[in-house]
């Protein structure tokens, strides 16, 4: 027994004698200035909208208790300017003022509606940060129709189910990546509600990783499908879609929204996205995400895109 304790503690000074101590230089990552805004063609930005929100990140091997309300509420005393640019040189400005109301940066002169395929530069400095700069271009308005309409189950009706289906024609503009979200909602007028269908789209397109989760064998199912002119570039694409109708209330019309995305902030929203989902991987076994930016001296993203809309009342389809 004295022998097997004394060999123990000759195997234990041993591993003890073994041990190299190394000194890690984890470099500090001194805090940026985060911007979360979004510009959408052809519409102003009220407060409710969160037109821009700016925070700051915290150091890399810093506590969150060392840093103020900012980090989370943002912060209120920036200087905030939007820029329309073409050919390097500022066409106007809009400067951004603070509104307690939204934690946010708007227009109060509601002079800013920015137009199709321009270019805008976003610069926001504040004390003790860095000053940012963003460039962001708003795509092109989809241009589409809608045919073979087919309504099965009555708008006013209680009946869940399928509800219609119909063909999106598209008109995808060529030489340029294009990059859409579709999204078809009810709507009822007297109480001023409405809810996003759940819908099917059988067409390669919808294929893609930011829709993985919704996707078998070769149909997307969900509520918010995007999808890419990757394969149909510049061509005319025929989307056959299926909607259905998933609660007994009822409803006065159908819209039928076709996003585009600037490709800043389509990559934006799919690493975001893809972030969200490895957050809750328990067995810690995935590759870390690293969320798309174009944000220069900071983090975050100054987006764009346009809308195009369609809406079915009263047995007709009309431009909204």
């Amino acid at each position: 027994m004295k022998q097997l304790l004394i060999i123990n503690i000759i195997i234990y000074l041993s591993f003890i004698s073994c041990e190299t101590i190394i000194d890690v230089n984890i470099p500090n990552s001194e805090p940026k200035l985060v911007i979360n805004s979004y510009i959408i063609s052809e519409q102003s930005f009220p407060a409710k909208n969160r037109f821009l929100h700016v925070s700051n990140s915290m150091d890399g091997v810093g506590y969150i208790s060392d840093f103020d309300s900012t980090f989370v509420s943002g912060i209120n005393n920036a200087e905030a300017i939007i820029y329309e640019i073409e050919n390097q040189n500022i066409i106007e400005e809009f400067p951004l003022s603070f509104d307690e109301e939204c934690n946010c940066y708007i227009d109060f002169t509601n002079n800013f509606i920015p137009k199709e395929q321009t270019t805008y530069e976003l610069n926001v400095s504040a004390e003790g940060f860095d000053m940012i700069s963003a460039i962001e271009t708003t795509p092109s308005k989809p241009n589409y129709i809608i045919d073979n309409f087919e309504l099965i189950t009555p708008l006013d009706s209680e009946e869940e189910g399928e509800l219609c289906n119909f063909n999106i024609i598209l008109q995808d503009p060529p030489n340029e990546d294009n990059y859409y979200r579709l999204n078809i909602v009810l709507e009822n007028f007297t109480n001023g509600k409405d809810i996003s269908c759940s819908y099917e789209v059988d067409d390669p397109s919808f294929l893609i990783p930011i829709n993985r989760y919704s996707s078998s064998n070769s149909y997307y199912q969900g509520k918010n499908g995007y999808f890419t002119d990757e394969i149909f570039d510049g061509e005319e694409r025929n989307l056959y879609v299926s909607v259905n109708k998933e609660n007994k209330k009822k409803y006065n019309s159908i819209r039928v929204v076709i996003l585009a995305y600037s490709k800043n902030l389509y990559e934006f929203n799919a690493t975001r996205k893809e972030q969200r989902r490895e957050t809750g991987n328990i067995l810690f076994n995935s590759e870390p995400v690293f969320i798309k930016s174009n944000i220069n001296g900071g983090y975050g993203i100054f987006g764009a895109k346009t809308t195009s809309e369609k809406i079915y009342i009263a047995g007709q389809w009309f431009d909204n």
